[in-house]
C-alpha cells in the first residue's frame, strides 16, 4: 500500500506490439532457454539498442531532422569530445570569455590571446 511519504514511481511507459506467431514462438523458446522472462529480456534488448545508437554518429539527414534543442545537444557532445581529444595530445584549445580569447591548456591554465584592431595592424 502506497503512503503520502512513498517516493513517486518513476515514469514508465507501457507499449503493445503485433509480431508474427513464429516470431513469438522462438523468442519465447529462447527465453526459456535462458531461463529469463520476455519482458525482462525485451527490455534489456531496447537498452542495448538505444545505447548502441546513443554512440554512433548521425547522419547529417539525422542531425537535421531533430529538434533544437536535440541539436545544440549532439553539437555540444561533439564539441566536448574534440576538446578532450585534442586536451589528451597535449594540445590547447581556443575558449572565448568575459575576459577575452584565452587558450586552454591541458593542465587547466588558461592563456589570455592578444587581440589586435585593424588600426594597429596597419601601422
Amino acid at each position: 500500500m502506497r503512503t503520502t511519504t512513498d517516493k513517486p514511481l518513476k515514469n514508465i511507459r507501457h507499449i503493445q506490439i503485433e509480431v508474427p506467431a513464429d516470431l513469438y514462438k522462438d523468442f519465447r523458446a529462447n527465453c526459456l532457454e535462458e531461463d529469463t522472462n520476455m519482458r525482462a529480456k525485451l527490455l534489456q534488448l531496447m537498452t542495448n539498442y538505444t545505447q548502441v545508437r546513443g554512440n554512433r554518429k548521425l547522419t547529417l539527414d539525422e542531425l537535421l531532422s531533430l529538434s533544437k534543442e536535440d541539436q545544440e545537444a549532439a553539437f555540444g557532445k561533439a564539441t566536448r569530445a574534440a576538446i578532450a581529444k585534442a586536451h589528451a595530445l597535449g594540445l590547447p584549445t581556443t575558449h572565448g570569455d568575459d575576459n577575452g580569447v584565452y587558450q586552454l591548456y591541458p593542465d587547466g591554465h588558461k592563456e589570455y590571446i592578444k587581440l589586435y584592431n585593424k588600426e594597429e595592424l596597419d601601422d
